[in-house]
């Protein structure tokens, strides 16, 4: 088991919340605070970066999927970054790909965020 880690890097472009090691029940309530204390200080975005994470269980999904609704809610734009097998295994298996897409890299996640109000 590698110990979970996360770390909050705050630019004037995004506030990026990096995550690495096994994030697992245990750690969900962490995860959940530190994006909620994100959220409310309104970044111009919010990037979770998972490239660091060798295991994702599904309570983070849930985490996730509920940062996802209060950041479109808040009107900041979030994303997803690190495509690793530990974050992208469980999000296919479980059909979520559509709600949480996953970018490569922190800057492709932002360029991604600045492309999804055209396109939509």
């Amino acid at each position: 088991m590698t110990a979970p880690t996360f770390d909050v890097i705050t630019t004037a472009e995004a506030s990026e919340v990096a995550a690495g090691g096994d994030l697992d029940l245990a750690v969900t309530g962490r995860l959940e605070t530190l994006l909620r204390r994100e959220l409310r200080l309104k970044p111009p975005a919010l990037v979770f970066d998972a490239s660091a994470v060798t295991f994702c269980g599904a309570r983070v999904l849930t985490v996730l999927l509920n940062t996802t609704a209060d950041a479109r809610r808040l009107g900041v734009p979030f994303a997803l970054a690190g495509r690793r097998r530990a974050l992208l295994r469980p999000i296919t298996a479980l059909g979520l790909d559509r709600a949480l897409p996953v970018q490569w890299s922190t800057a492709e996640a932002l360029a991604w965020l600045a492309l999804v109000p055209r396109l939509s």
